[in-house]
């Protein structure tokens, strides 16, 4: 770090406000500081004086006016992410706080792909709350992407997630519930009627198919690999859940995907499987846990996570 950059710091240490960093997300989401003192509870000039003493602090403009409202310079764009995860562990710290100030003796920090939070923790999480109720869980929703960076971050105790090519030095891959994809339909599929369906129904279906990095996609290309006229699929590629139970409801689409991933809908009776004639294999969900320094909370839910996936 040069000698400005470090004179920066320390100027901003003494002198910047989480007010400033309020301000500086606003206007950029909300485009103008007439909304922005609306919502958060000041007045335009309130707001304006903010907004000026922090470009003071970092001498130089974060924002331009223009005929809609406002924009970010690069600067105000490129400071937006970390101003948006230091709000972040604000409320995290004050949820912390509350909690472990009331009730909570500890606090686990878990987050999830949508496979492990349909196929684990809608289950499990309620039942260990019946049971610990003195211990404060906070669970968000993560692709792999973003289970990795909350990893290198520290912003995560328990990751629940399918095992990683590379572990994370300083964690441990636990595996917790076997997997496997499923063809599914929505309620009227002809093809739910049969008892084995083979390659050559499944080649006249037309199916709704995910995105190409996912592995819901992945594994339909390899279902129809050996085939040299590719099964008609719908117009609309998505992986939002909503479309994709939305679509197999309304129109007779069969969709491959992780059977951990549709267990919920699938034990409501909104979506069903289709019986086939041969099995398609993915890997087992489990959870990354740090190798050292786990607080007993996060023992506590690891250790329930490890038996309720025995038992089941």
């Amino acid at each position: 770090m040069n000698a400005n950059a470090s004179a920066l710091r320390n100027r901003l240490i003494a002198r910047a406000r989480i007010r400033h960093l309020q301000v500086l997300v606003q206007i950029a989401e909300l485009g103008s500081v007439k909304r922005t003192a609306e919502a958060i509870g000041l007045t335009q000039p309130a707001v304006t004086h903010v907004l000026a003493d922090l470009e003071t602090l970092l001498e130089c403009k974060l924002f331009l006016r223009h005929a809609r409202g406002m924009r970010p310079t690069p600067i105000g764009a490129a400071l937006l992410a970390p101003a948006r995860r230091i709000l972040a562990t604000v409320e995290t710290g004050a949820e912390q706080v509350v909690a472990m100030t009331g009730r909570a003796s500890g606090t686990v920090r878990i987050a999830a792909i949508s496979a492990g939070i349909s196929g684990v923790l809608v289950k499990a999480l309620p039942q260990f709350s019946r049971r610990h109720p003195e211990i404060l869980i906070q669970a968000r929703e993560a692709d792999a992407v973003r289970l990795a960076a909350l990893i290198e971050r520290d912003e995560v105790d328990i990751a629940l997630c399918r095992a990683p090519s590379v572990t994370p030095q300083g964690w441990r891959f636990v595996p917790l519930v076997e997997d496997r994809f499923a063809v599914v339909a929505g309620p009227g599929h002809p093809l739910l009627k049969r008892r084995k369906v083979g390659m050559d129904e499944l080649r006249k279906a037309k199916w709704l198919i995910a995105p190409v990095p996912m592995a819901a996609r992945q594994a339909f290309d390899r279902l129809f690999a050996d085939e040299t006229t590719p099964p008609r699929t719908s117009s609309i590629v998505t992986n939002v859940p909503a479309l994709f139970w939305s679509m197999l409801t309304r129109e007779q689409l069969l969709c491959v995907l992780p059977v951990s991933f549709v267990k919920q809908l699938a034990d409501a009776r909104q979506v069903f499987e289709v019986s086939l004639a041969q099995e398609l294999p993915f890997d087992p969900i489990g959870m990354l846990l740090r190798t050292t320094d786990a607080g007993e909370a996060v023992r506590k839910l690891a250790g329930f996570l490890e038996a309720t996936a025995a038992r089941d």
